[in-house]
């Protein structure tokens, strides 16, 4: 098993959806901006808390969660990066 598929499966143990899933469950694809994935939560979020099914909504908001986790994590470095440059400046 590759170090990707050991990942996925701990956060499978943890409840969380995959990357994959949590793209599809919002309709959003790998290029999605932060700005895209929150417009569809809200819509989809909004949408499902009206017709009060408790399962489909936790899938919406766990699919945002995994991915605001991801995108946390890609925007992490440069984040660090440019906080480090400012110090210095």
């Amino acid at each position: 098993m590759t170090a990707e598929g050991l990942k996925q499966a701990s956060r499978v143990k943890k409840n969380q959806v995959s990357l994959e899933e949590a793209r599809q469950i919002l309709g959003v694809g790998e290029s999605a901006t932060w700005e895209e994935i929150e417009a569809r939560f809200k819509k989809a979020f909004e949408a499902n808390e009206k017709s009060g099914s408790f399962y489909l909504q936790s899938k919406i908001y766990r699919a945002h969660e995994r991915l605001e986790e991801e995108l946390a994590g890609e925007d992490g470095g440069r984040r660090e990066e440019q906080n480090l440059r400012q110090d210095d400046g």
